[in-house]
Order: C-alpha cells, then sequence, then structure tokens
C-alpha cells in the first residue's frame, strides 16, 4: 500500500517544493538563464496550487482507518481487534452535521491517546478522504469518551479494550 496522505500533509508538501523551486530559480538567475528560472517559478506555482487545492486520490489503496496523528492505517477487516490500536465505537455515539445530515462518528487511536471524528466517504466527493473515510477534528481522550468506549465495548463483550482502558 502506498503512503496515506492527508490535507495537512498535502499542505506541507506543496509549501515544501514550492521553497525549495523558487530557490532553485533564485539561484537559476543569478547564472542569466531566465528561460530556466522562469519554468522553475512556474514549477513553485504549481506546486502551491496543488498544495492548496489538490484532492486526495488513493483509489489503490484498501479501504481503512487511519490515525491522522500518528497515521497508523488499519485495514477495516483488521479494526477493533486484539493487535488494533484504533477502537471504532461511534456506532451510537455520533453527531450529524445540520448543513448536510452527515453523520460524524468518533474513533479512539490508543497509540497516541486521541480521539478523531470521521465519516464515511468512499467515493471521495469531497476530495478529501483517505482510503474512503473523510476526517475532521483530533483531539485528546477525555473521561467521557473513555467512558462512551467502555459501554461500547461492554455491550459487544470486547474484553481487550476493556482491559486497555481502565
Amino acid at each position: 500500500m502506498s503512503k496515506v496522505y492527508f490535507k495537512k500533509d498535502r499542505l506541507r508538501y506543496g509549501f515544501l517544493w514550492m521553497l525549495i523551486f523558487a530557490g532553485a530559480s533564485y539561484l537559476v538567475s543569478l547564472f542569466e538563464i531566465n528561460w530556466l528560472a522562469t519554468t522553475l517559478m512556474i514549477f513553485a506555482g504549481l506546486s502551491l496550487i496543488t498544495g492548496i487545492f489538490g484532492t486526495n486520490d488513493d483509489t489503490g489503496n484498501s479501504v481503512g482507518i487511519a490515525c491522522p496523528k500518528c497515521k497508523v492505517f488499519h485495514p477495516m477487516q483488521s479494526l477493533n481487534d486484539i493487535e488494533s490500536t484504533i477502537y471504532l465505537y461511534g456506532e451510537t455515539v455520533f453527531r450529524t452535521r445540520k448543513s448536510d445530515g452527515l453523520n460524524i462518528h468518533p474513533f479512539l487511536c490508543l497509540k497516541c491517546k486521541n480521539v478523531t471524528e470521521y465519516a464515511s466517504d468512499l467515493n471521495n466527493l469531497s476530495g478529501h478522504a483517505v482510503c474512503g473515510y473523510e476526517y475532521f477534528e483530533t483531539k485528546k481522550m477525555t473521561k467521557k469518551n473513555i467512558s462512551d468506549a467502555m459501554a461500547f465495548a461492554k455491550l459487544h463483550g470486547h474484553q481487550h479494550i476493556i482491559e486497555t482502558l481502565k
């Protein structure tokens, strides 16, 4: 599977490539090779435009969940098992966005101790989906998140999560 890029990664790499091309353009202009300097500046602009307005195209990747902070990826078939560091508990605890009725679910990353909100976007209609899911807000776990996850784990018999969250 190729590397998974989130929107913030795309912005960072676009800006980095813009700086590289602009710096190279400046150095080339010192030697008065104007056509090459102009070409490098065009690439600098395209890098920045791609970083800001580009969309993710990860059709070659399998569908799964990745933590945006620690970038741990899990295919859907291995979620909520003993080896998984991501725990999906949002089937009963989710919020609905009023503007379009999108159901936004939370998941826990047991590695970095964060809660991330996500929504299914298998066809990448938003242009920001990563492996079939769009990610919204990532924040530190709270006691409410832990109690919601514990209740879900007890309901479904996920003893390994109950022991991990204690």
